[in-house]
């Protein structure tokens, strides 16, 4: 019988880093827009009370694994008890053989953030040195500390709708980017009205947009990764006007992306009005940013093969490591 590697949050807390998956996830949105992945979009099924059980499958063919996230989106009571779990499950696609069971929370957080500074990383301006942050939670702050790794980041501006959630990501960022200044914003107009680089990481569920096209300057570059259903959405119509529109995977973006989708279904914009997937960009196939004065924009509704491929990186190091629990399953 095989043994199959436990590897438990604290563990992957260890073992996953931000900066150092920052990479892996631009080899996957390669990967994704070369076909040289297996991918299903995500499934939800819907529980009293908002607990969603969420299913993202895919298969790294490159690295010979296949698996799903298998995790509950929480309703509002969960939130508050944060008792919510979820795992990836990671098979070998030619044994057959369970290789790992990760945790999958952080695995969500780190490779969100580190997906977005992959693409930024191509599309935003070189000189970039500011940053909004539209949503103050855990991935509000993964996403401040990803956009240093890939620019000289000297002021990061934060706002929420929630100011004790606002205050709270201040104190935790000025400790984590020391020599960075963290300036708390009142309105999200205020935030984003001289950021180079604008990440809107709210937990939008509705379509209720709150960032205005007029309040980007220009040469701007926006990551818009909180809008996760074809019917939320975090940006205004005015704001898809105004940008150059990559997304990670086109399948999952025109379904699921409602910041796209919406104003495509309202007639406003169509598919040509989006550039393509900024894996192509990444592949010099596609046309990324050509001036200064641009505005890009990223949007990303989290793709399952990312999970695989974090889910691979950490099985990966803690093999090298001898770290995890072998157990037979």
């Amino acid at each position: 019988m095989n043994k199959t590697l436990i590897v438990n949050r604290e563990l992957c807390t260890q073992l996953l880093s931000i900066k150092e998956c920052i990479p892996a996830m631009r080899d996957t949105l390669i990967a994704a827009t070369k076909g040289e992945i297996k991918m299903l979009q995500r499934q939800m099924i819907p529980h009293e009370g908002g607990n969603m059980l969420a299913l993202m499958p895919a298969s790294l063919l490159s690295k010979n694994v296949t698996g799903s996230k298998v995790i509950i989106f929480p309703g509002p009571e969960t939130k508050k008890t944060r008792t919510n779990q979820g795992v990836v499950p990671l098979f070998d696609t030619v044994t057959g053989a369970l290789l790992a069971i990760v945790d999958a929370e952080l695995i969500t957080v780190v490779r969100t953030a580190a997906t977005s500074a992959a693409a930024t990383d191509v599309l935003a301006r070189k000189d970039a040195s500011s940053v909004a942050i539209l949503g103050a939670g855990n991935q509000g702050k993964a996403h401040a500390e990803a956009m240093t790794y890939i620019r000289d980041i000297k002021t990061v501006y934060v706002w929420d709708m929630f100011p004790a959630a606002v205050e709270a990501a201040v104190e935790h960022l000025k400790a984590k980017l020391p020599g960075v200044e963290i300036i708390a914003c009142e309105t999200a107009e205020q935030a984003v009205k001289d950021a180079d680089i604008v990440c809107t990481v709210t937990a939008m569920k509705a379509d209720a947009p709150f960032l205005k096209g007029e309040w980007l300057k220009e040469g701007a570059h926006v990551n818009a990764v909180g809008a996760c259903s074809g019917n939320a959405r975090e940006i205004e119509t005015s704001v898809v006007k105004r940008c150059k529109i990559y997304y990670d995977w086109e399948e999952a973006a025109m379904r699921d992306a409602g910041d796209l989708a919406i104003p495509m279904r309202n007639g406003e914009v169509t598919m040509d009005d989006f550039m393509g997937e900024v894996g192509s960009v990444m592949l010099d196939k596609l046309e990324g940013r050509v001036n200064e004065q641009e505005i890009t924009l990223f949007e990303t509704i989290g793709i399952s093969v990312e999970d695989i491929a974090a889910a691979y990186q950490i099985y990966e190091k803690a093999k090298e490591q001898n770290l995890g629990v072998w157990l037979e399953i």
